[in-house]
């Protein structure tokens, strides 16, 4: 209608080193730039894109994470719907033995998939601590274990662990987006014996074999305890979400639970801990 003003918003483009991106802190991901971030291959260089509510708190977000930045563009563009983007700029992800794709996308004979509706990096096996625990899972038995999954994000962690033969995964979240999307994410693999819950971390009880804890040291400085109570006393810990020079404050926080794995990339850091 003529007349009409057009709803712009602002988006950012932040060149990044190949593989930089990894080492970005998950709340650049889901406060920073809560509509969703994509990584972005363009002539040659690598483009962490994103359309923030507050574009110099996000970069400072970014800054502060001390990796090293290329050129910043900062355009306006109309208003769209996110989920075009993601469509646009989402590629299947293989992370150790599957694949991680869009609902769009193909399929391959002889290929495991575990299929995720993108809307953000974190949650669909980009980031390097969801990759750390998902190797770390790999090394431990969970055939016919009880597992829960703190801070669940797109529940790709707890669709792995089903298929990695667990009989039952508590799937927590305490962000009601987070939720929904792994509702939907459970839905669409149409996997049994997942279970989404909204709740805080310090409201979760119940005892499991295998907790998995994909989230940072602050949350961990706080919560540590009560998710050493959560374990059964021949429980597992995956631990992941903790960067180099935080090892020793983090390992501390889970005594008397020992580290028996640990598996690194980058900057960060996992660990499988044990009684």
């Amino acid at each position: 209608m003529k007349g009409d003003v057009v709803k712009t918003v602002k988006r950012v483009d932040v060149e990044v080193d190949k593989g930089a991106q990894e080492l970005l802190p998950e709340e650049v991901y889901t406060i920073h730039s809560p509509s969703g971030i994509w990584i972005v291959e363009e002539e040659g260089k690598t483009v962490v894109r994103a359309y923030p509510e507050e574009v110099e708190t996000f970069l400072a977000a970014i800054r502060q994470s001390r990796i090293r930045i290329g050129k910043v563009r900062i355009t306006e563009e109309p208003h769209r719907d996110y989920s075009e983007v993601a469509r646009r700029y989402f590629r299947p992800v293989t992370v150790e033995d599957i694949v991680i794709r869009a609902p769009w996308n193909g399929r391959r004979k002889g290929v495991t998939y575990i299929t995720i509706e993108p809307g953000m990096a974190f949650g669909t096996g980009r980031h390097e601590s969801t990759r750390l625990v998902m190797k770390l899972m790999r090394q431990i038995d969970l055939e016919g274990k009880r597992v829960l999954d703190l801070g669940c994000g797109s529940a790709l962690l707890s669709l792995y662990a089903r298929l990695k033969g667990a009989r039952h995964v508590i799937a927590v979240d305490n962000d009601l987006d987070a939720v929904l999307s792994a509702q939907k994410n459970v839905l669409v693999n149409e996997t049994s014996g997942v279970e989404v819950v909204c709740a805080d971390l310090m409201d979760v009880s119940g005892r499991y074999d295998v907790v998995l804890a994909n989230l940072d040291i602050r949350t961990f400085a706080l919560s540590s305890g009560h998710i050493m109570g959560l374990l059964k006393k021949k429980g597992t810990l995956v631990i992941s979400g903790i960067i180099g020079r935080e090892k020793k404050e983090a390992l501390k926080l889970f005594v008397p639970w020992e580290p028996v794995m640990e598996a690194r990339k980058n900057a960060w850091r996992g660990f499988v801990l044990r009684r």
